[in-house]
């Protein structure tokens, strides 16, 4: 993984907690326009002029269009929290008597972050310095929100084994481990303790605030709760699986203890459009992320953050080529699982990132969840996506199957690509395993 260059550093600068202007408000709103408009074409496209498009993405595109509207309109940290937080809020006490018969905790914590302690130099790595608290750069201390999601029997017996260091989506704006529960949940089920961070978000703090929020709360696990790293699964979901491999390179280039494994699900590895222009056509009637091919508008933006804005062009392009935010060409040096759909916008990038890892050193596994959307996971746990197979829990079998591989040190090196179909066939797109093997 290259570093950026001095000409590329140079142009950014450590982001300061945004100021609000007018400006900073239209621009939600009109990413709110655009979003809304690619919402009502598909769909229009999809009912009435028969064009191919898949059932489960229309009902994904309806059940997920509210939130996510609500949440590009809403420019205040607070109001997202609220708007985006409350129907699951209100889900949740309709179904607090199911959570106790389920014996699922969701138990927040507040990680004090000590800056000698959980926030090392990432200079060397290009990686401006985040702003404290209140922008109080004396203050040595600042808390970073958390959760924990486990069984009761786990939180008896304690928190140290199969830890997930979950790391949610929401294209760097949106969401929180509250919204995330459904699919917290269903890790605690399959066996895992779960700490989900609550980064923080742009555009209030825009790169690379919610990178190094990632970096505290994982040395925090292994320095101050004496978590083992061969027992904890970085996992991440989209602009979350960027975090996460992001994660994962400062920890191996600074020499810091690493995880066992790290799983990405339909990670943006990627935010130049340009790079992603293939199946960001290809599957615009088939996913609903239309609204991130448009580079000066919407999430590009409010993550870059204003001062790489104001300086133009330039500054725009070194930031896209910043390696911690195109991380495709990132080669995490431990056994990895992408689990992602071939119909999702983000397709390109994911397949530009397997197809950069070396085969003969890679333990990467990429699972194609067949006739599914993007973040197939969180979208899975909130409605069905497939009428036959229930592909999404297949799939967190297959990850859990996958973990216990891990610490049995049983994956193969080598690379093995396989589709994942509604009517339960499995196919094999790829395998090195056994040439990797012989060498």
């Amino acid at each position: 993984m290259s570093r950026p260059t001095p000409e590329l550093a140079s142009l950014l600068v450590a982001p300061t907690p945004t100021q609000w202007t007018v400006s900073d408000i239209a621009y939600p709103f009109v990413a709110s326009y655009l979003w809304l408009k690619t919402l009502l074409a598909t769909l229009y496209v999809a009912i009435f002029r028969q064009r191919p498009l898949l059932t489960s993405t229309r009902r994904a595109a309806v059940a997920v269009a509210l939130s996510r509207a609500v949440g590009a309109v809403t420019p205040s940290p607070l109001l997202i929290r609220i708007l985006t937080e409350i129907p699951m809020a209100l889900l949740g006490g309709v179904l607090k008597r199911a959570r106790a018969l389920d014996g699922v905790v969701y138990r927040p914590v507040e990680i004090t972050v000590h800056r000698a302690r959980h926030e090392p130099d990432l200079s060397s790595l290009g990686i401006p310095s985040a702003p404290r608290d209140n922008n109080d750069d004396t203050n040595e201390t600042r808390v970073v929100g958390a959760e924990w999601v486990a069984t009761r029997d786990r939180f008896s017996a304690g928190l140290r084994t199969d830890v997930v260091l979950f790391l949610h989506g929401g294209a760097f704006c949106l969401y929180s481990p509250r919204t995330y529960r459904p699919v917290t949940r269903k890790l605690a089920k399959l066996g895992f303790a779960v700490l989900a961070v609550d980064y923080r978000k742009s555009p209030q703090y825009a790169f690379p605030c919610a990178l190094h929020d990632a970096v505290a709360a994982y040395l925090w696990l292994v320095r101050d709760l004496a978590v083992d790293p061969d027992r904890i699964l970085l996992l991440g979901d989209s602009a979350g699986g960027a975090l996460t491999v992001g994660l994962f390179q400062i920890l191996s280039q600074l020499d810091l203890p690493k995880p066992a494994a790290v799983a990405l699900w339909s990670p943006y590895l990627d935010m130049d459009p340009r790079f992603g222009a293939e199946s960001m056509v290809e599957n615009a009637d088939k996913d609903f992320l239309s609204i991130l091919t448009n580079r000066k508008l919407g999430v590009v933006r409010m993550y870059a953050g204003k001062e790489i804005v104001k300086k133009g062009k330039d500054a725009m392009d070194a930031f896209l080529a910043h390696p911690f935010v195109n991380l495709t060409s990132a080669q995490p040096a431990c056994p990895v699982l992408i689990q992602s759909s071939p119909s999702e916008q983000l397709a390109t990038c994911i397949s530009r990132f397997y197809a950069n890892q070396d085969p003969a050193t890679a333990q990467v596994q990429h699972d194609l969840l067949v006739d599914t959307p993007h973040d197939p996971f969180y979208l899975g746990a909130l409605i069905p996506l497939t009428a036959k197979v229930d592909v999404v829990a297949l799939g967190l079998e297959r990850l859990w199957t996958w973990w216990l591989n891990v610490q049995e040190g049983t994956v193969p090196r080598g690379k093995v690509q396989r589709k994942w179909h509604a009517d339960g066939r499995v196919e094999v797109v790829e395998d090195t395993t056994a040439k990797a093997a012989q060498g």
